[in-house]
Order: C-alpha cells, then sequence, then structure tokens
C-alpha cells in the first residue's frame, strides 16, 4: 500500500533541500509500493547528494512503470533525464545517446515537449562528443524554433545560449556572441524560470569565451555566476564556472588564486568524476605552467583512466603536447598535437588551436620549417577569423618562429615583436615573456646582443614574479651566455654534433643534413635533439638558438 505520508514529506524536505531526509522518506514511501512519484523524488535527492548509482536505478524503474502503464510522453521525459544523469555523472556518451534516441523514438507528437530536451541533447551531444558541428547547428537551431513556438522560455534560451556557442566553436564568433548576449541578458534580467536555467545559460557564455580567448568577458560572466552560488545549495550546479574561472586567472598569471578554486572544485566534485576531470585538465595545464612537469604528467594520466577519462574526450592528448614542448621533448610533442588533429575536424577550429601552435612550433624547432607551415597558416586563418588579441598572439608566435626556421628572421623579428606585444595586451604575462624569450634568441643570431640582453633580462624577471621556475631558469641561461658568462668548453658535443649543428647553422633542413652526412632523417633528430640538451636550448626557438650558438663560438 502506498504510504502517502511519507511521499509527502519527502517532497517537503526535498523542496526545503533537506536532501538525507528527503531520501529517507522517498524509499520509505517506495518500501510499501513503487510508484513513479517517490522515483522521481529518490532520483533527485540522490542525484544531488552525488550518489549516480541511485539516482540513475530510480530514474530506470520509473522509466519502465510509465512504458507499462502506456505513458509514453512522460517515458520519453525521464529517458532524457536518464540520458543527461549519464552524461555529468559519468561521461558515457554512447549510452547516453542510446536513451536520447530512445526518447525520440517513444514521442508520436512532432511538437510534443519533449522533443525540445531531445533536441538540445542530441545537439550538446554532436558537439562536445562527436565534434559534428553541423549538425549540432542544425538540431540547435531546431531546439529553438521549437521551444519559441511551444512558449517554453527556459528551453528556448538554454537552445540559443548553446547554439551560440556552436557558432563561436565554428568560428563564427559574432554571429554567436549575438545569440548567446541575448541568452544571458534573459538569464542576468530574471525572466527565466529559476536560477539552475540561468546558471546554465551563462556557463555557454562563459565557455564560448574561453574558447575565443575572449578572457575579460569570460572573467566577468564566471564572476557573475559563482555569485550566485550563495543563492542555490548545490555545489554540483557550479563545478563548470568555477573551472572556468580558475583558467581565467591561471592566463592572467594569478596562479595562487587560480590554484585555490581548483583544488576546491576537484574537492567537491570528488563523487563526480566528469565534472571533476575539467578542474583536474586545468590544474595540469598550471602545473605545466609552474615547470611542475612531473605532477602535470600525473594528472594527465589520471585523466586517461577511469573514472575521468569519458568525461574530456581527446584533450589531454592536446594537454599533452603542450606538456612534451614545454619539456623541449619536441617530436613526442608533435606527435601528440598530430594525434589530436586526426580526430578533431576543422569545422571546430578553434579547440585546434593549442594543438596547432604546439605542431607548428615543434616543427620550427625541429627544422621542418615545410611542415610547420601549414598549421601556421592555419592559425593565421583561425585568428583572422576571430579576431581577439590572444589568439592573434599565438599566430604571430607560429608565424615568428616559422620564418626563423626558414632563415628570415626580419620576418621572424617583427613577428614575435607583435606576439609579445598582442599578449602584453591580452593580460597573458607567461607567453608574453615566452615571446620575448624567443625574441631574444633570435636577436642574438642577428647579431643585436645588447637588445637581446634586454629582452632575456625582461622575460626571467617577468617568469621569477609567476613563479615559473623552469622558465626562469632558461631565460638566466640564455642572458648569462649573452653577457658571457657561459664556458662553451664545457658542452661536450660529439664530432658528429658538431657536423651536425654546423649544417643547422647553415640554414639546412633535417633532410638536406641526413643527404650531406649520409644518415637518415631519425638519426640527425636524435643528433639535433642531443645538441639542443647539451646546450640548453630546449626552448621554443630551439633551432635559431642553437644556430645563434654555433656562430658564437666559431663552429660555422
Amino acid at each position: 500500500m502506498v504510504d502517502d505520508g511519507a511521499l509527502a514529506r519527502g517532497l517537503r524536505a526535498l523542496d526545503a533541500w533537506s536532501l538525507e531526509e528527503a531520501r529517507a522518506s522517498f524509499e520509505e514511501a517506495l518500501a510499501g509500493e513503487e510508484t513513479v512519484e517517490a522515483l522521481e523524488g529518490l532520483a533527485a535527492a540522490a542525484g544531488w547528494l552525488d550518489d549516480a548509482e541511485t539516482s540513475i536505478d530510480a530514474r530506470e524503474r520509473a522509466y519502465r512503470l510509465y512504458r507499462g502503464r502506456g505513458d509514453d510522453e512522460s517515458a520519453a521525459r525521464v529517458a532524457c533525464t536518464i540520458a543527461l544523469d549519464v552524461l555529468s555523472l559519468r561521461g558515457d556518451s554512447a549510452v547516453a545517446s542510446g536513451w536520447v534516441r530512445r526518447a525520440r523514438t517513444l514521442m508520436t507528437e512532432p511538437g510534443s515537449p519533449s522533443m525540445v530536451t531531445v533536441l538540445a541533447l542530441e545537439s550538446m551531444m554532436a558537439r562536445g562528443y562527436d565534434k559534428d558541428m553541423p549538425r549540432a547547428r542544425a538540431l540547435s537551431e531546431e531546439a529553438v524554433d521549437l521551444a519559441h513556438r511551444l512558449g517554453y522560455l527556459g528551453i528556448e534560451m538554454i537552445a540559443r545560449a548553446h547554439l551560440g556557442l556552436v557558432l563561436v566553436s565554428s568560428g563564427e564568433v559574432a554571429e554567436g556572441m549575438h545569440l548567446l548576449d541575448e541568452a544571458t541578458a534573459a538569464a542576468v534580467g530574471g525572466e527565466l524560470e529559476d536560477l539552475e536555467t540561468a546558471v546554465n545559460v551563462c556557463c555557454f557564455m562563459v565557455t564560448a569565451c574561453l574558447r575565443s580567448r575572449d578572457l575579460s568577458r569570460a572573467a566577468q560572466w564566471s564572476r557573475y555566476v559563482l555569485g550566485r552560488a550563495d543563492q542555490h545549495r548545490s555545489a554540483a550546479l557550479f563545478d563548470y564556472p568555477r573551472s572556468e574561472h580558475a583558467a581565467v586567472l591561471t592566463w592572467w598569471g594569478r596562479w595562487d588564486e587560480a590554484e585555490k578554486h581548483l583544488l576546491a572544485a576537484i574537492d567537491e566534485a570528488a563523487n563526480r568524476p566528469v565534472a571533476a576531470a575539467l578542474g583536474k585538465l586545468y590544474l595540469a595545464d598550471l602545473r605545466r605552467r609552474q615547470g611542475r612537469f612531473d605532477q602535470a604528467e600525473a594528472l594527465l594520466n589520471e585523466l586517461d583512466a577511469p573514472p575521468h577519462r569519458f568525461g574530456l574526450g581527446p584533450l589531454t592528448t592536446s594537454a599533452r603536447a603542450m606538456l612534451a614542448f614545454a619539456r623541449g621533448l619536441h617530436p613526442e610533442a608533435a606527435g601528440h598535437a598530430e594525434a589530436f588533429l586526426r580526430v578533431l575536424p576543422e569545422g571546430d577550429p578553434i579547440e585546434r588551436v593549442d594543438a596547432l601552435e604546439v605542431l607548428a612550433r615543434s616543427r620550427a624547432a625541429l627544422g621542418d620549417a615545410d611542415r610547420a607551415e601549414g598549421p601556421a597558416e592555419e592559425l593565421r586563418g583561425i585568428a583572422a577569423k576571430v579576431g581577439t588579441a590572444p589568439l592573434r598572439a599565438v599566430a604571430e608566435l607560429a608565424t615568428g618562429l616559422v620564418s626563423a626556421a626558414r632563415g628570415d628572421l626580419e620576418r621572424g623579428r617583427a613577428s614575435l615583436e607583435r606576439a609579445r606585444d598582442l599578449f602584453a595586451q591580452a593580460e597573458a604575462p607567461l607567453e608574453a615573456a615566452q615571446a620575448r624569450l624567443e625574441l631574444a634568441e633570435l636577436l642574438i643570431v642577428r647579431g643585436d646582443r645588447v637588445a637581446a640582453a634586454g629582452e632575456a633580462r625582461a622575460a626571467r624577471a617577468a617568469f621569477a614574479s609567476l613563479g615559473a621556475a623552469h622558465e626562469s631558469a632558461r631565460a638566466g641561461r640564455l642572458e648569462a651566455e649573452i653577457q658571457g658568462g657561459r664556458d662553451p668548453s664545457g658542452v661536450p658535443l660529439s664530432d658528429r654534433e658538431v657536423d651536425v649543428l654546423r649544417l643547422v647553422a647553415a640554414g639546412r633542413s633535417n633532410e638536406e643534413i641526413a643527404g650531406d652526412l649520409v644518415l637518415s632523417i631519425r638519426t640527425v633528430e636524435r643528433h639535433i635533439s642531443n645538441i639542443y640538451s647539451k646546450i640548453g636550448v630546449s626552448g621554443r626557438t630551439a633551432r635559431v638558438a642553437a644556430s645563434g650558438y654555433a656562430h658564437r663560438h666559431g663552429l660555422t
């Protein structure tokens, strides 16, 4: 027999956010007889308590009861909710996709209210998991139109915001931001029915801003969202905005603040591995910047293993490329970058930026200017389309390094100077200092030691201020070398390595060096890697710096 008292108590407790009491009451009600009301109540309470298994099990049981009644509309609604739970709590996109398809099949009316949710979910999975931007756009447009016709303002604004994110990810930034502006205006203007809907709309805005490197805008919206945290008692609702706000702080060089936010987000999401994954990815990026490479790698290893691995897709591959590059492992970095780009279509250009940058710079450092030019050119196209200072800076940086690898030092100098200034304009102190250091290495080759010393000195000071120990040491070594404090006799190059370095300084490509010395390409690359390690030029302009070293020490 149904215990109406227990069910009523559970609903009151859930409304009052007394989640443990609500859960106990719903379980008491279900001990008498299984009802969809008690099951959906239990699922809601368990979900907010981070008990994914109980939540999903209760929804599946409710789904079966609705199907047994012949209430396919309600069954479809619950199927959508199960899909959301599976995605957010387990990151299992294949299972979620199955539930969404089942919901679509159950709906016989084309204008069914649940169809809006189905369309929105299909669009989100097409963008986030399948990286199919044309399909994501078509589904979002259909969801916006149907929600508008049905008068569902909240879901319409979420669909508009997601459509805006799809357009921004596709490189259509102006059109996407117009949609996001409208949706977030409705959210902050109090037009939407609940805070959770408003926060979700704003989260799409923050993600779009981060994608396009519109960092000031991202910070403003993430601060707004976090400011609403005291109005809602669920920490889960604020997992993503907190991690994304930390990403902006990391870019700005406010690393202590970023770390506090990330550690708190990871701790609070301990039972939500998909949500915790984003925080760990951003923490790995912070550790890379700090020069704490082993810790960064340990975090990426965690993310590549269950239960986190389903939450990020190929993003850990891109992060590994950046980490290998920071360590001076250019062949490995290029390999990871190429692997990431193979699975990420060109229809999602903005998410390709980090890997394209690593690939261009790694190939340039290895002396393969021809293969570096393609990713550099793609970066220039993305930057021209998006137009934000950080993306333009990345494109200029890649262009400068590729130009230097080709021996065009004047174009390289101009591009690196623009990159330095654009990074400074974007309030990116680490990247600005890295551009300075690369510029210093190029200036040495041009024979302008005074200007090189100034850039190296400024870079070292910036790295030291940030706490970027690895980069600070690299800048210090270059500064000492410019000032004549390095003893070349202490660098034990083999005769073959001297032969290779001499040809590098002469502007020969790796293929040409292999032909001149009758070696394989792999052997030449191994010699070059050893040379870089011995003379301490594991930085971004390693080939230019090695050429400068050869000139300074009479090896040409």
